[in-house]
């Protein structure tokens, strides 16, 4: 009965998963199809995917932190709701800041849907299948990432176009499954016995200082949103010194363990954006139609998804360790192959090789490892706190690596370009590599 349970509960989370990662790609095609619509050109056009962005980083750890102290069920529950009343927003095609405030309302729910659903299926796994439960978390979460753009292109290709709000109400049937299951097989999880006041000092100043940065990175009025995100960031760290139940947990910036962790998500961050320029690179090396290059992510989805399960397997037997260091060198091997070879001298066999290596690499490295190492070094009645920072962590180097990849594109000249590009997310993994070497759980230091 105890494993059936599991299984229900595991089942419920994955949905939410599949559900919200859809649709961190899913409008990304039909973009354009949107602003036309509204009449409206790239520059307001793009905020369709530049506030759910910015809300999603913001509010990851005010959620994470709402379940350590009311407990997971209620959250996630709360969280499902709020998306799909986001997604009928959207969808209400009344105005252009009509469809802005239901993208918000979508990134507030969907931020709290990957922390709660790690934590709790880290949690009710039994410990011996805990890097396999994880492994098929991160697994389900990291391939509705990337087919979500290709789903998107299918929906509204079965449709039309003029019929592009089916793309937010089509989650509704999922959303709501997840919702009513959830309200009677999820347990509430453990909330803090002895939590404090709110903390609303910190959490305003943590929601004002991501949002500032995401701003200055994307290049948004950058001098005064990094001094504002500076100022905020000061302010959140004296707050959070005297709170009685802070947001972020100072001892989590003492531990020489978590540390790691949040510099190595920082990097995983980064590298899985990489994946985001791949279609234009195929386009650029190989001289494809505009748009088509997308059909080269396939490859990278086929090879990720075989990673998780079996990396999370790996996990159970040898400890998350050496499998996050092999995920990330096969990566590394992934991306010297694309510079030093597909980006050199391009061929459709070039680059599948290059994209299936990489995709292998970061299947075993993007997820699992990463939040079994959080449940080795946090407190159970933190760990979505612990989770969420660490996703936190991970979606500024999301944020941030299109930015810098860019900059290196434009020292070249065609796939020339694109070289320097996947020399730097090879460092980003070669240093993740480095970082793993050194991590050592709380046992092992206490021992």
């Amino acid at each position: 009965m105890q494993k059936k349970r599991f299984y229900a509960i595991m089942a419920i989370y994955l949905l939410g998963l599949v559900v919200g990662g859809l649709y961190v790609g899913m409008v990304a095609p039909v973009r354009t199809v949107i602003q036309a619509d509204f009449g409206i050109g790239n520059e307001m056009g793009i905020w369709i995917i530049t506030i759910y962005a910015l809300f999603y980083a913001a509010f990851i750890p005010i959620i994470a932190k709402a379940a350590d102290r009311m407990g997971r069920k209620p959250i996630f529950l709360g969280c499902m709701a709020v998306f799909c009343a986001g997604a009928v927003v959207c969808s209400l095609r009344g105005s252009y800041l009509v469809l802005l405030l239901g993208r918000v309302l979508q990134a507030v729910g969907a931020c709290g849907i990957i922390p709660l659903a790690n934590a709790e299926i880290g949690a009710s796994a039994p410990p011996e299948k805990r890097g396999f439960a994880l492994g098929i978390t991160a697994a389900a979460s990291g391939l509705s990432n990337v087919l979500g753009a290709g789903i998107g292109s299918a929906i509204i290709g079965a449709v039309g176009q003029e019929n592009w709000p089916v793309l937010f109400y089509a989650c509704l049937p999922f959303g709501l499954l997840a919702i009513a299951a959830g309200s009677f097989l999820l347990p509430k999880g453990a909330p803090k016995q002895s939590a404090g006041e709110v903390d609303l000092p910190g959490s305003v100043t943590v929601v004002v200082f991501v949002f500032a940065a995401l701003l200055g990175i994307q290049g948004v009025y950058p001098v005064p949103a990094f001094v504002c995100a500076g100022v905020s960031l000061v302010l959140f760290l004296l707050f959070e010194r005297r709170a009685a139940d802070p947001v972020i947990a100072p001892h989590f910036l003492r531990s020489r363990s978590l540390l790691l962790i949040f510099g190595i998500s920082l990097l995983v961050g980064a590298m899985i954006n990489s994946m985001a320029l791949i279609p234009e690179f195929a386009e650029a090396a190989l001289g494809l139609e505009t748009g088509s290059g997308g059909v080269y992510m396939v490859v990278i989805g086929v090879f990720s998804m075989f990673g998780p399960p079996l990396g999370g397997k790996l996990i159970d037997r040898f400890g998350p360790k050496y499998v996050l260091m092999a995920g990330l060198a096969v990566a590394t091997a992934g991306y010297l192959i694309l510079a030093l070879v597909a980006a050199r001298f391009p061929s459709p066999a070039a680059i599948i090789v290059g994209l299936a290596v990489m995709g292998l690499g970061l299947g075993f490295s993007m997820g699992a490892p990463v939040n079994y190492m959080i449940f080795e070094n946090a407190d159970l009645a933190e760990i979505n706190s612990a989770l969420g920072a660490a996703t936190l962590v991970r979606q500024l180097g999301v944020s941030a690596a299109p930015v810098i990849y860019v900059a290196f594109i434009r020292t070249g000249v065609g796939s020339a370009g694109y070289l320097p590009m996947f020399l730097v997310a090879a460092v980003s993994s070669g240093l993740a590599v480095l970082l793993s070497a050194g991590y050592r759980s709380r046992k092992e230091e206490k021992g």
